[in-house]
Formats: C-alpha cells, structure tokens, sequence
C-alpha cells in the first residue's frame, strides 16, 4: 500500500508544479473542506479515525447541579466551522482547532491532564482525559484526497 502512495505522489507532485499557485490553493480548500466535513461528522458519532469507539465520559455524582452534569454528545462545539478551522496555502492544507477549544482538543486527543473546574471551598479540579483521537485519516478520506485532486486536474 505504501508502494502505491509513493508513486501517486510522485504523480501529483509533477501534476501539481504545472498549475498556478491560485489553482493549487484552491485545490488545496476544496480538500480541506471535504477533510473538515469527514472529521467533523466522525467527532459527532465519537469514532476515531481508525474506526474505534470514542471512550465514554466518565459518570460523575453531582447533587442538585443540573446545570453541572453534561448530556449527550461529546465536542459538539469542536465540530461547528468556527471552531474548526482551514488554513489552505499552494503548498498544502491544514485543518485543525482555534481559539480556546484547541486547548480542549488538544487535551483529548493527547489524553493530557486538564482543568475540569472548582469545588465548592474553590480548590481547582484537574483531570486526565482518556486518549480520543480526534484528529485524522481514514483510508476513505485518502480516497476522497485522490477523487478530489484527480477531479480538479481534469477541469
């Protein structure tokens, strides 16, 4: 398999040194999109990119603080598009997170210990989050890079 990515890329490199930096860039966020789009939809069904379950949250006891106990899917804010960012260049992509839940991505995709927040006599309560791989590729997002690319070099 490795064999057959090398000389892809060998392909698409002499491919892509023929078309305009403007063209490349644009090649380069139509993937990003479409990566953004896969990785976004794999975070809401709390699977990791090798096809595993996420680790459920931990059960937490907590009395009398609805407010407090968190419901439902885990990152539904790492996946909204102003959180999850594309940085699209002629020369490549990058897809990740800004701002202050890049802090929270990172603690979980690295499985880091974390601030969770304070008890009542206001001491600080840290936490290590289990390994979540959020961030990654399938081998159906590598074909989704290739039909996209072979797509704009055929326009």
């Amino acid at each position: 398999m490795a064999d057959r990515f090398a000389q892809l890329d060998a392909f698409l490199v002499r491919e892509l040194e023929k078309l305009s930096p403007a063209r490349r860039r644009r090649i380069s966020r139509k993937i990003g999109m479409e990566l953004r789009k896969a990785n976004a939809k794999r975070i809401a069904a709390n699977i990791q990119p090798d096809g595993s379950a996420m680790q459920p949250r931990k059960k937490r006891n907590l009395k009398a603080r609805k407010d407090g106990i968190k419901k439902g899917r885990m990152f539904r804010k790492l996946r909204l598009s102003r959180s999850f960012k594309i940085n699209a260049t002629p020369s490549g992509v990058s897809v990740g997170f800004e701002g202050s839940v890049a802090h929270t991505a990172r603690a979980h995709q690295y499985g880091l210990t974390d601030f969770v927040g304070h008890t009542e006599n206001g001491k600080t309560v840290r936490t290590k989050y289990p390994e979540r791989v959020l961030l990654g590729f399938t081998p159906e997002d590598l074909d989704l890079i290739a039909e996209i690319v072979f797509d704009m070099l055929g326009k």
